[in-house]
């Protein structure tokens, strides 16, 4: 039984549909997931590691007009940017037809039972050719406002499984009744006698006494984020029981170890890049986290029960970080730091390590914070959202074969 999956472009669309892959073949072994990524990006880079088919597609994203001719000033310089929009827009037409064709045989040919979406441009080929073959669609929306893919495909999805309840206003009226709110599909928690703070930090060989926290920007980093947190870390702001461990991201790194080559590093540990075990060791060590608000982030903080500051990507498709921010620090998990007060020449970091001391300052307050990340925390969407997908494949009154 070979059930399509597609998402990418980023690590934060890829990750859930290979989760929900592993997550459903535990549940139907007899299942075959089979991949559609796009060339290029990470799912390219990963799935060759993976015992998984897969194939690739060049996509693009279709542009705004108005909004590409506002982007690139007056004039002569408008017009060009409205007419690389449109020929743009074209070329990802041309893309998106060529992959549908593409794509229509090959499922057919292997036989495909669904076709399961977490979000990119690759989705739209993938499900527009689940739609011509009569597949049921299934969707996975990890951000508080779901993309464009996801708003369009909605329409004929058998299921649409969301992380925040409240992405469900942004859809079509004849969609919202096969909402379910699953979460995010993080990797399995480690079972709770692994998820010791002391033990964590010791694999770390950080302080095991004292308040930790993670600044982590992604796999890239996070370059205002950085600028802020180097200021912190020069002028010495952390003190008495205070570490800080910084996640620079590959790309930052070294620029990083440059500007604090004369630091005492009595206070803070910086590294490139956390992976796997070892994020979640630094998820279970750390008190407070200060990070990016891209949704599979903040939904392993919420998982671990782990205030956070976050510091949304303002250049993130459709601003999404910011509506996850806002939805988080309304729930009580969460505080929203746009990047713009951060941004200044001046007082970066003071302002950031105003706003964490303030956190370490209030009774009670990281613990309250700590509580609602617990309610809101959804650690086994995986498995929910695989055990939903079996419903349709398995025969009987809610299945495919019905």
């Amino acid at each position: 039984m070979m059930v399509v999956f597609s998402g990418g472009g980023t690590a934060g669309h890829f990750h859930p549909a290979r989760n929900i892959a592993e997550a459903l073949t535990g549940v139907m072994p007899e299942v075959r997931p089979y991949f559609v990524g796009t060339e290029g990006r990470i799912e390219a880079a990963e799935l060759p590691g993976l015992d998984y088919p897969y194939r690739l597609l060049p996509v693009a994203g279709l542009q705004n007009p108005l909004g590409s001719m506002r982007r690139t000033g007056s004039g002569p310089r408008r017009l060009s940017g409205l007419f690389r929009a449109v020929t743009g827009n074209i070329r990802a037409l041309w893309l998106l037809a060529r992959a549908v064709a593409r794509l229509v045989p090959d499922f057919r040919q292997r036989g495909a039972s669904a076709v399961v979406l977490t979000g990119g441009y690759v989705c739209a080929p993938a499900g527009i050719a689940g739609r011509l073959l009569g597949l049921p669609l299934v969707l996975q929306e990890q951000n508080r406002y779901p993309g464009k893919t996801t708003r369009l495909l909605s329409r004929w999805a058998r299921q649409i499984h969301l992380a925040y309840p409240e992405a469900a206003r942004a859809l079509p009226d004849r969609a919202r009744e096969r909402v379910l709110h699953s979460g995010n599909p993080i990797r399995p928690l480690p079972p709770p006698a692994q998820r010791g703070r002391d033990a964590a930090r010791r694999a770390l060989g950080l302080p095991v006494e004292g308040r930790l926290v993670l600044v982590v920007g992604g796999s890239q980093g996070a370059h205002k984020m950085n600028q802020a947190t180097i200021e912190i870390l020069q002028d010495e702001m952390p003190i008495d029981d205070e570490f800080v461990l910084w996640v620079t991201g590959r790309t930052h790194y070294e620029a990083a170890e440059a500007a604090l080559a004369g630091v005492p590093r009595q206070r803070f540990e910086i590294v490139p890049y956390l992976e796997g075990d070892r994020m979640y060791q630094a998820l279970a060590g750390a008190d407070l986290v200060v990070s990016r608000a891209g949704a599979m982030a903040t939904s392993e903080f919420l998982a671990w029960g782990l205030p956070a500051i976050l510091v949304p990507l303002p250049v993130a498709a459709g601003d999404h970080q910011s509506a996850n921010a806002r939805s988080l620090e309304a729930a009580g998990t969460a505080i929203h730091l746009p990047e713009r007060d951060i941004s200044g020449a001046d007082l970066r970091g003071e302002r950031l390590w105003s706003e964490v001391r303030r956190l370490f300052d209030t009774p009670g307050l990281l613990a309250i914070m700590s509580e609602a990340a617990r309610k809101r925390a959804r650690p086994d969407a995986a498995g929910e959202v695989a055990a939903a997908i079996a419903t349709l494949l398995r025969p009987g009154p809610a299945g495919a074969a019905s």
